[in-house]
């Protein structure tokens, strides 16, 4: 704001203005009234002190108590002015921020205060907008939480529905004898389990994930050579490879590359892009391994041939629930794997990003980690 003084030096300024003020006016007023008591014989200078001539006491006391109600009426109204000014820039300020936190108060987090004012008030007005942004954007995350917890609840009765009904038929029909080739009793139960298997997934998901917003979560953070993390990863993963015939190709440098991070959480991170690629593409696809180690940030990049994601949810591609299959099926997966790897490397101050893939690929993941 332009005013930066300070209010002690606007009463200091305003009380020195004032008293020359009414040294001003008394000095005017006793120069007109001097000429009035020389026009009646007397000397205005010796008037409360001097005797004069027999038979104007009582016109000498008239005229000293009139100078004294005149010089006390002069100090009177400039005290009243001095202080109705000093009220009126002390209650000015008060009376708007009074109107701005009753604003708050009833809800409006978009109230500001704007008007000119000393340097202490001013201080008060810009701690108060400072306070109303901060309530504004705790209530706007307060609401986006809310927000995503309700759409948490919907997806998990969306996702656990469908096997829920599934157990829940072919138990009854086991239970109630309805099945009675042993082949028939087999596949309800292989069905059974699976389903069952489906349920379990999700529930750690649902755990990992809630544990990673959790604000008072902390990494195990240890010195980890991503390389070797990434090749226990592909080996962990090279069954579901082989079993899908997928061509892995790997470009990991041949030597160690240390990080400090939670290496439970980032190969969770690794493992569910590689089990996403894996799972989400069809037999014979290509899958691309590689990391890169940059002077400012180290890469990890996982990409394949498999369909283009949608361009509809690319914007949301790592919030929880959003599946590249838009179907939203129980078989397309839980829907949290790529908001679990979100979270890892939000923990982990990085990031994780998906690009257009160099040719055969399509699609392409990058994981990053900065350095210093």
């Amino acid at each position: 704001m332009k005013n930066k003084r300070s209010f002690r030096r606007v009463i200091m300024h305003r009380f020195i203005g004032y008293t020359f003020g009414i040294a001003l006016t008394l000095l005017v007023l006793e120069l007109l009234y001097g000429l009035l008591t020389w026009k009646n014989g007397m000397n205005f200078a010796e008037l409360a002190s001097s005797p004069l001539a027999k038979g104007t006491e009582s016109l000498q006391i008239t005229l000293s108590v009139i100078w004294i109600l005149i010089t006390a009426a002069v100090y009177f109204i400039g005290i009243v002015l001095f202080g109705h000014g000093i009220n009126r820039k002390l209650m000015e300020p008060v009376r708007k921020m009074e109107e701005g936190f009753k604003a708050v108060t009833s809800g409006h987090l978009n109230t500001r205060l704007d008007f000119e004012t000393e340097t202490e008030f001013g201080e008060m007005r810009d701690a108060f907008n400072y306070m109303a942004q901060r309530l504004k954007n705790a209530e706007e995350q307060r609401m986006s939480m809310e927000n995503e917890r309700m759409q948490l609840f919907s997806h998990i009765a969306h996702d656990l529905r469908t096997p829920m009904t599934t157990i829940s038929g072919y138990a009854g029909a086991l239970a109630g004898g309805l099945v009675e080739e042993p082949d028939k009793q087999r596949e309800y139960h292989l069905a059974i389990q699976a389903k069952s298997g489906q349920m379990n997934q999700l529930i750690d998901q649902l755990l990992a994930y809630s544990k990673l917003g959790a604000p008072g979560y902390q990494l195990n953070l240890t010195m980890v050579d991503l390389v070797e993390l990434l090749r226990i990863s592909c080996a962990t993963l090279f069954g579901e490879i082989e079993s899908k015939q997928m061509n892995l190709e790997l470009q990991l440098p041949d030597h160690p590359v240390f990080y400090m991070s939670d290496p439970l959480e980032i190969s969770r991170a690794i493992g569910n892009l590689l089990t996403n690629a894996i799972r989400h593409n069809p037999s014979g696809s290509l899958l691309f391994v590689g990391l890169a180690d940059e002077p400012s940030r180290i890469t990890i990049h996982i990409a394949d041939n498999g369909a283009a994601i949608p361009e509809a949810i690319t914007g949301n591609l790592f919030d929880p629930f959003v599946s590249g299959d838009t179907s939203r099926t129980t078989s397309s997966g839980t829907g949290l794997g790529l908001a679990i790897v979100y979270k890892v490397m939000e923990q982990h101050s990085g990031g994780v990003s998906v690009i257009d893939a160099v040719s055969p690929y399509t699609k392409e993941f990058v994981l990053i980690f900065p350095k210093g």
